[in-house]
């Protein structure tokens, strides 16, 4: 059966994300907040979704070049075949990553991986949406090399897989392995916005390109996390459209027609005056909303269901009908925008998470077993109360606690 290894690891993700929430509480080290891991998580998850779609069209790409382009054919099982395929998928990644970086609008795509200002095991799910689509043409030059889409694919789960484990504050230096391999501290640099770690370590597991290439940073001071300009919400469409917004924006007050398409390529910030980019404001940084009370264990109750969905679609996308991946991608992308507009006090979430939670149980009456079904309408019915319970104080956001809606965005 063809499995996909990032639907098996699933469930680790989240047994791993409890294991570093309780031992940072045991610590009392502030951590986690969590609406910003529910941001992170809805962004994981619309990623993977769209990748259920999009998978096909890199795969098939990388497999026509291979067929038709190859300088050599290198042997799938060759053990040097996959060492070659693993550094130079991680050499490809390094260059995917630093364009990201460097270029406005693969910027605008990637920054949805950097708007968290916390730092933990939930940022590495914080994955944007649109990167993908462009991601792939890095990995082409393997297939010109000889590469086989069995060992490139493999080499790239492995590769993805390995940066989870860097996304945390608990592990400090690690000695001589971080001469050779990319680890939390190098990485902690990566999504800091102090102004000396700005575009630096953009390693995948191998640390060595950053090394050579001239992008290291050493961990020094603490680091800032976020982006320069706060993104200030929850909601997983905004964070990954607004970026792209805001270029076109700049793009469009640019003064020549000339500069109005520079602004696309151009380091992000990028401006005619070549002004240095200023640092984040503390007024900018530091939004956070209460969400009506209760919220917080309201979230915790859903999200293993919510999680065994998404781990079933993606480990057994190859088995699924087109119209049950679709049900279920519907139900996985309504909950994320209902959780959101809950977290930012939006009125009309209590509407939207009722219709939700109507939806899913006729979705569970056609899809479940009787037992399994009970479980689901009690979990709705109970949730239906509590969320209709929230109307008036989300109506009244005063009363509830509940900060007014965001001026900036």
């Amino acid at each position: 059966m063809n499995l996909n290894p990032i639907g098996i690891a699933v469930p680790f993700f989240f047994v791993l994300i409890l294991i570093e929430w309780l031992i940072a509480r045991h610590q009392k080290r502030a951590l986690y907040r969590f609406n910003d891991a529910m941001s992170d998580l809805a962004c994981g998850m619309g990623d993977q979704l769209i990748g259920l779609a999009f998978k096909t069209v890199s795969l098939v790409a990388y497999t026509w070049t291979f067929q038709a382009a190859s300088l050599f054919v290198l042997d799938a099982a060759s053990p040097w075949t996959w060492v070659l395929g693993t550094l130079g998928v991680d050499l490809a990644y390094y260059a995917f990553h630093r364009f990201g970086h460097r270029v406005g609008w693969a910027w605008a795509a990637h920054s949805v991986h950097h708007q968290s200002e916390e730092y933990n095991l939930a940022v590495a799910l914080r994955q944007p949406w649109f990167s993908q689509f462009f991601s792939w043409w890095f990995y082409i030059p393997l297939a010109i090399l000889g590469v086989p889409p069995v060992v490139w694919l493999t080499s790239y789960s492995i590769n993805l897989l390995y940066q989870f484990w860097i996304h945390t504050r608990l592990i400090g230096k690690m000695g001589p392995l971080e001469w050779v391999f990319n680890t939390p501290s190098h990485h902690r640099v990566h999504h800091g916005t102090n102004a000396a770690y700005l575009d630096k370590n953009y390693a995948g597991i191998f640390i060595i390109w950053d090394r050579l290439f001239g992008t290291f940073e050493e961990e020094a001071e603490a680091p800032l996390y976020g982006t320069l300009k706060p993104l200030r919400s929850w909601n997983p469409f905004v964070a990954n459209v607004r970026p792209w917004w805001s270029l076109a924006q700049a793009a469009r007050g640019m003064p020549t027609w000339r500069d109005k398409l520079r602004v696309w390529w151009m380091p992000p910030g990028w401006h005619p005056a070549e002004a240095p980019l200023a640092l984040p404001q503390s007024s900018q940084r530091g939004y956070d909303t209460t969400g009506p009370q209760g919220i917080n264990a309201y979230f915790v109750a859903h999200l293993v269901p919510i999680a065994v969905l998404m781990s079933g679609v993606l480990t057994f996308e190859a088995t699924l009908d087109v119209s049950t991946m679709l049900t279920i991608a519907a139900i996985i992308v309504w909950t994320a925008m209902a959780w959101a507009g809950l977290f930012e006090c939006r009125p009309w979430s209590v509407f939207v998470e009722l219709a939700r939670l109507c939806c899913v149980t006729i979705a569970a009456a056609w899809f479940l077993p009787l037992a399994a079904l009970f479980v689901v309408v009690v979990l709705a019915a109970v949730s239906a109360r509590w969320v209709w319970r929230q109307r008036i104080p989300l109506m009244g956001k005063a009363a509830s606690g509940c900060p007014a809606p965001d001026p900036t965005g």
